[in-house]
């Protein structure tokens, strides 16, 4: 990552932020998060804010120099090897909706009882609560190529509030979906990635729907 541009961009990602996000928590606007990353502005004077927002080192940030994280440890999500004290696991879990109630069931997966490990560290920068993550495996289509089936998601059930660009798991109308929703002309969407939209159109995100929780990760064989 040669720019300044691109280092903020991977930081903000990283974290699983928008750009927003940032912009909230480094007390900027959104304005001038989104001038830094298409490299119109380099807004030196308020990088270090923004280095601290991101936890990363200031010097990396400015200059592409040494390790980004102030961890001293890559936010990697998998740790290989035997479960530690630098690692947290997390069930594989099915989700059961009973018809058109808001209500979710979140019953232990039987066909695979071996939890996900996730690094700590890479919870900490996420600033995500392993008390409320899931594992779930992907049984509906709609969202290739960003999403397939057989898919294994981690869900945070912490995050039910909408966040423009986010993929969520949905009840709606009593049917289990993914959808990433999009603020649009003063209204929530429920937005399919596949490319097929007559198929897969949007729908208005309304009483018919309620969040299950935010997808925050995926593990997937498709390259």
């Amino acid at each position: 990552m040669k720019t300044l541009a691109q280092r903020v961009k991977y930081a903000r990602e990283q974290r699983g932020w928008t750009q927003s996000h940032l912009a909230v928590a480094a007390g900027l606007s959104q304005g001038t998060i989104g001038n830094i990353e298409s490299g119109a502005r380099q807004a030196r004077g308020s990088l270090p804010q923004i280095a601290e927002a991101l936890g990363v080192e200031h010097k990396w940030l400015s200059q592409g120099v040494g390790n980004p994280w102030k961890t001293r440890e890559l936010p990697v999500a998998y740790l290989v090897g035997t479960p530690g004290s630098n690692v947290q696991a997390i069930s594989r879990v099915r989700l059961r909706l009973h018809g058109g109630s808001p209500q979710v069931s979140v019953d232990t997966d039987e066909t695979d009882t071996s939890p996900i490990a996730l690094s700590k560290v890479w919870l900490e920068l996420r600033q995500l609560d392993a008390r409320r993550l899931m594992a779930v495996q992907m049984h509906t289509s709609g969202m290739e190529p960003s999403l397939h089936e057989g898919d294994t998601l981690i869900i945070s059930s912490s995050h039910v509030e909408p966040q423009d660009g986010c993929v969520y798991a949905v009840n709606y109308e009593g049917e289990l979906v993914y959808r990433r929703l999009v603020r649009d002309g003063g209204l929530w969407w429920m937005y399919a990635d596949h490319p097929d939209q007559a198929r897969f159109p949007r729908k208005t995100f309304d009483d018919r729907a309620t969040l299950i929780g935010r997808v925050v990760h995926k593990l997937s064989d498709h390259i």
